[in-house]
């Protein structure tokens, strides 16, 4: 088993991620979300690794607190979250940096590991 720290931005758990994609990498911090039911990334952080609209798969709406948001979907090369690693991960891409967050942690990739949070200590294990 390995733990991971983790750090809080209010009472939101903020997860170091590694992202691969056609053309650059991302080093960063995304929110561990199991309120949502995917991943998402701020167009931005695409196109830091190199995706645009252009590279979608089809198209994405989210509910919000200011009503539904459109965006699109892509599949990028490589997703990285603590020790758990996915190749050829399909994202949902929309506008976060507003609300202060480049990226979400959703079930998608949550749900296909085993983790253990311990709010007390602060951290993530990994059986």
């Amino acid at each position: 088993m390995a733990d991971f720290g983790y750090q809080l931005d209010g009472d939101l758990i903020v997860v170091p991620v590694y992202l691969a994609g056609k053309s650059g990498v991302y080093d960063g911090l995304f929110i561990w979300d199991t309120g949502s039911s995917g991943i998402i990334i701020d167009h931005s952080v695409a196109a830091d690794i190199g995706y645009s609209a252009r590279d979608g798969i089809g198209f994405s709406t989210v509910a919000s607190a200011v009503g539904k948001e459109k965006g699109y979907r892509l599949v990028i090369k490589e997703l990285e979250v603590l020790d758990k690693k996915l190749n050829a991960v399909e994202v949902r891409c929309h506008d976060l940096k507003d609300q202060g967050v480049e990226g979400l942690i959703g079930m998608s990739f949550l749900k296909q590991f085993k983790w253990c949070l311990d709010p007390k200590k602060m951290i993530i294990s990994t059986p």
